[in-house]
């Protein structure tokens, strides 16, 4: 099951060392970088 929550300073290291699979690498940026991304730009 998925649970969707929101992210905090409680979780977020958590978030940034999840790894994806080796074939989603060309198609999805790390999360850390998504994580960065979501703070900085306002279309997130």
């Amino acid at each position: 099951m998925i649970n969707l929550k929101t992210l905090d300073r409680e979780n977020w290291l958590l978030c940034a060392k999840l790894l994806l699979d080796e074939s989603q690498k060309d198609y999805v940026a790390p999360n850390v970088y998504s994580i960065a991304e979501s703070k900085v730009e306002e279309h997130f």
